[in-house]
């Protein structure tokens, strides 16, 4: 199963230290609102993919707009993958 926490730590992986040290990061929060570029985002698609073993559906990674979006993108990929 993929956490917020996990999606949250590769997120400050990623920033490298860009994120204000008082921001709330939650599944509510967008990426938009974090700083996160597409480039960034897909990053952290490929590394979840990878660590899991899954491929997320392409389209609607691209429509993800919060940290809880990519949550429940991987569990969809994970519950197909053992379907």
């Amino acid at each position: 199963m993929i956490g917020i926490d996990e999606v949250i730590g590769l997120i400050k992986r990623e920033m490298r230290g860009k994120l204000p040290a008082d921001i709330t990061i939650d599944e509510n929060s967008s990426m938009d609102d974090l700083g996160l570029s597409s480039l960034q985002v897909a990053e952290i698609v490929f590394t979840l993919e990878e660590d899991h073993g899954v491929e997320f559906d392409a389209a609607r990674a691209a429509d993800a707009r919060t940290l809880g979006d990519l949550v429940a993108l991987g569990n969809d990929a994970l519950s197909a993958k053992s379907a």
